[in-house]
């Protein structure tokens, strides 16, 4: 009992040894972080008193900026107050240079006015010295003054001028050329007339045209209008396995009965549905219907080419199947050019193109000719 008692004591001083030893570790540890800790301090107490003095120099340069600033605001108060007054003088010399430009122009104009007086004044002279002389044989002015008798009663002249003047203007003014005149206005009067007759003779020719080119688009127009609207209600028929449809002439609000004035309907009846117009229809069957008029018109006038912009997108499986039934009897005639995404489509053309993407932002074109595949 003894030694294992020892053993144990033993161990726990081992055990006490080995923690002094990591205690001394731990104070040597201690010591070099108090000795880091200190000169961390002085540094620290170092920059301090540096920021400090930093502080106090920016302290004395923003008072002397503001100081700079308070300065310079009062300058420039000073300098705006100057500013102000000189545009207030300014604008005082403009308004009376303003002034001064209004009055001159005044003159001018004034000037003007009596140079033109004048000019008239002395216009008038001489036109009255010239009817002087024509009348009276005065050949200068002063002859036409020495005429004048102030004491003369000039009523009585006046009185018989007003009517040996009435006299002349009765009698109108004499013209020598008149019967030269009248023969001119004679043979202008003579053409004129050949030119109306040409013209009235013109406008009953281009009437009867007129009348014989619109009967005869009439009768096209009808004629078509029956093989189209043939055509329409049996390929609708084919197309919708039953029903019928047809196109309708509709008169215009004012009742105009000219084939070429009035509007067309498209009636239709699918199998088991009542006759309606095409607005009431289905988007499928509005499809349906607009493509069984175009294959009319292609029947009774065929186009060398036509572009379907995906036509078939409202429809079924079984509407296609029909659609393109269709349209390869009419591919013996027309080349169609046919924008889809619809396989059953795609696999009844003879040449396919497509568009692909390999790399973003780069597109290319691939076709294949499905005759020869």
């Amino acid at each position: 009992a003894c030694r294992v008692e020892l053993a144990g004591v033993s161990e726990r001083v081992d055990a006490l040894g080995r923690d002094i030893a990591r205690l001394g570790e731990l104070g040597q540890d201690f010591g070099v972080q108090l000795d880091q800790a200190g000169r961390r301090r002085t540094e620290v107490s170092e920059r301090r008193g540096e920021l400090f003095q930093e502080r106090e120099r920016t302290d004395t340069q923003a008072r002397e900026a503001g100081a700079e600033r308070d300065r310079r605001e009062a300058e420039l108060a000073v300098v705006a107050e100057q500013h102000r007054d000189r545009v207030s003088q300014r604008e005082a010399v403009e308004g009376e240079v303003r002034g001064a430009q209004q009055k001159l122009t005044d003159l001018v104009h004034a000037l003007h006015e009596l140079e033109l007086r004048e000019t008239e004044g002395r216009v008038r002279r001489e036109e009255l010295f010239q009817e002087a002389r024509r009348r009276h044989g005065v050949e200068n002015p002063e002859a036409l003054s020495a005429a004048h008798d102030p004491a003369r009663d000039l009523a009585g002249v006046r009185a018989r001028h007003e009517e040996l003047t009435a006299k002349i203007e009765a009698m109108g003014p004499v013209n020598l050329v008149a019967d030269e005149e009248y023969r001119e206005l004679e043979e202008r009067l003579d053409f004129l007339r050949a030119q109306h007759d040409d013209v009235v003779a013109s406008l009953k020719d281009l009437e009867k045209a007129l009348r014989g080119m619109t009967r005869t688009a009439q009768e096209r127009f009808q004629e078509a209008f029956d093989e189209i609207n043939r055509h329409f209600g049996d390929i609708f028929s084919r197309l919708f396995e039953g029903g019928r449809a047809e196109l309708r002439m509709v008169l215009p609000e004012e009742g105009e009965d000219d084939p070429l004035e009035l509007g067309v309907e498209l009636m239709a009846q699918p199998r088991g549905k009542r006759l309606q117009a095409v607005t009431l229809m289905s988007g499928g069957e509005k499809a349906l219907t607009g493509l069984a008029l175009l294959f009319a018109i292609f029947y009774h006038r065929p186009s060398p080419f036509c572009v379907l912009d995906e036509v078939d997108a409202p429809l079924d499986d079984a509407n296609i199947h029909r659609f393109l039934r269709v349209l390869r009897e009419l591919t013996s005639q027309t080349q169609f050019i046919v924008i889809t995404h619809n396989r059953k489509t795609m696999d009844a053309g003879d040449v396919l193109y497509g568009v692909t993407m390999e790399e973003p932002g780069l597109s290319r074109l691939v076709s294949v000719r499905l005759t020869e595949a």
